[in-house]
Parts: structure tokens; sequence; C-alpha cells
């Protein structure tokens, strides 16, 4: 495991170099001319993942909430094809191909370890937790969390599955160290998961849904451990900087989504098409459904929230998974603050 985490570092560290380019075509300082009037700046994109043919920003694409609400700020949008889990990512988001993301918030801080410029500007609450968890094999006779002693669980390393892992040891006595973790990205993992290279995952998502439909047993869901680690969205620093009044419209079109799929949730599945690979049907469909009926909605940090985001750190940071201890500080950015000053420097509501 540490020679893998000793490749990534590497492999990150060869493509940092390239965020700084990236980083200055979205950066611009307020600016006004002689006589004190606001002067036009460029036009900050938003380079968001392409959440595929389901969810909020789904809809959104189809719909264009986002390019109509966006120009109003001076800001548009960009839909970068991209993995299904933001660990996955960290090499667009080195280089500025992906400058925002939604995510939870173990990952945002495994990014920051590895020194990505990323900073938290949205919280939500905590979601229901059901399609999240710890599974093993169909006919496994790894049941409980107690079985995991002395086996190989896969998982994104310092993202949530290795959180929801850690979380669930804690939970239930387990001393992390009893278990080997084994580093691999979701979709190599299912296929390590189905041929038996591993006992067990931690995952979430489709990737958990489509297991258990399959067969695979839950062993503890992400509801079952008091999880703190909640879905966040965040950007790039320089990004953030430049139009924050973008980035709070950005969380207002969000709101104003997620209310609607608490009433329609059906609205948000296969938004694109009904039919192929990523379309989904009978019990993935349906659990899709009504995870996207109580979705939590997004809000500027609190300090409840990052207390939580302080024990997704500390829990990390505890079990090796990251090698520093990272401030709350280090992870969260005022948004209100921020487009606040630039609606008063700009004359901009």
């Amino acid at each position: 495991m540490l020679q893998l985490r000793s490749w990534i570092l590497f492999t990150l560290a060869l493509s940092g170099s390239a965020c700084t380019e990236a980083q200055s075509k979205d950066s611009a300082p307020a600016k006004k001319d002689e006589q004190g009037a606001p002067v036009q700046q460029p036009v900050t994109t938003i380079r968001l993942a392409d959440e595929g043919n389901a969810g909020l920003l789904a809809y959104a694409k189809r719909e264009g909430v986002l390019e109509r609400e966006l120009a109003k700020v001076g800001a548009k949008i960009e839909w970068v094809p991209a993995a299904g889990a933001f660990s996955a990512n960290f090499e667009a988001m080195n280089s500025g191909t992906i400058n925002t993301s939604r995510a939870a918030v173990s990952p945002i801080v495994g990014a920051l370890a590895h020194n990505l410029r990323f900073k938290v500007f949205a919280v939500a609450e905590r979601g229901t937790g059901i399609q999240s968890g710890v599974i093993s094999p169909k006919g496994s006779s790894i049941r409980r969390v107690e079985d995991l002693v002395g086996k190989r669980v896969a998982l994104n390393l310092a993202a949530h599955g290795d959180y929801v892992l850690l979380r669930s040891l804690q939970k239930f006595g387990i001393p992390a160290d009893k278990v080997q973790r084994v580093p691999i990205q979701p979709p190599d993992a299912a296929a390590a998961f189905a041929t038996g290279k591993v006992d067990a995952w931690s995952t979430f998502g489709v990737f958990l849904t489509t297991a258990v439909n399959n067969g695979a047993n839950v062993l503890v869901s992400e509801d079952q451990i008091e999880s703190d680690d909640v879905g966040v969205i965040s950007a790039n620093v320089e990004t953030l900087k430049s139009n924050p009044l973008a980035y709070r419209t950005l969380l207002k079109v969000l709101a104003d989504l997620t209310e609607l799929a608490h009433r329609e949730p059906e609205k948000f599945q296969n938004v694109f098409t009904d039919k192929g690979p990523t379309a989904a049907s009978g019990a993935v469909l349906q659990a899709n459904i009504e995870e996207t009926r109580k979705a939590p909605s997004f809000h500027v940090p609190a300090s409840v929230d990052k207390e939580r985001i302080a024990n997704v750190a500390k829990l990390l940071f505890e079990n090796d998974s990251i090698d520093r201890d990272i401030r709350v500080d280090e992870i969260v950015f005022d948004i209100d603050a921020a487009a606040t000053a630039a609606a008063s420097a700009t004359g901009v509501r």
C-alpha cells in the first residue's frame, strides 16, 4: 500500500505544475475605470465533472439552468467527462480541466493532502447513508464487520470508501491495522470484488447498489455509523476568488433543484436516456428515486459542519490515509463573505 501511495504522490507532483496556467485563465482582480465604474471582467468558466444520466447536475445540464443563471454574473459552465469518483479525477483537477466538483469531505481532504488547490464552499446535511457501506460477495462467509479482521477490503484510499471502512471499524471497536486496506478506484474495484481478488469492498452509489442487486451482502451501511463524511461542493481556490458570485449562484440553483427533486425525484433519473448502460431500471432505479427524494440541500458551512469536516480529517490522519494533519481553515472557503465583497465592488447583486 505504501508503494501505491508513493506512486500516487509522484503522479500528482508531475501534474501539479500544470494547474497554474489553467488557474490564471479563470482569475482576474476586480477593476474599475477612472470614474470608479466597474470594468467588464473576463468570463469565469466553471468546469464541472459531467454527472452523466442522473442527478441534479444532469437535469441542470439538460435544461440549461446553470448556463442562464451564470451568464447574469459573468460566468459560464463547461461539462467535463470524468470518472464517477472524485478521487479518480485528481489529474484532471490538478491540470485545471476540472475546477469544481461535488464530493464527500474525505476525498477533498485526501486531495488537499496532495496539495490540490481546492476548498469547500458548500456542505450538505447527512444523507440517508443507504447507498454507502461495506459489502462482501454473494456466498461469502463474511457477514459482519467483525468478520473483516485479517481480510482484504477494496476502497478508494483517502476518500469516501476509506472513510466508511475506518469509521465502521472505529464504531465496532476494531483496530484499523487488523484489516488490510487495498487501494483501488471503484471501476477497477468492481472487477476485483467480482473475481474474488478482495474479500470485501467499501463503496458507494451505483457501485454499491449494483453489487447488492447482484447478491452482495451488506455488512454495514453508512447510516449505521454516524458518519461525518457529508456531501460537499469544492472548487479551485483561484477560481473561487475570481468570481465568488458565480459560485453563490451555483449554490442557489442547486438549492432550487433539490426542492424540486424532493417533490418529483423521477425527473432526475435517466435524464438523457432510459436505455443502454447508463440507464437505471428495476431495484437500482427505485433506490435512486428514494435517495433523490431525501437528498440533502447544500448550504454555506456553519460551525457544526466545520466540526464534521475536522472529524473526517482527523480519522484519515490517525490511520495514515493522509500524511499531515489538515486544519479546517485549509479546507473551507467563506463564499458568503467573498461574494458580498465582490457584489459591493462591482455593483452586482
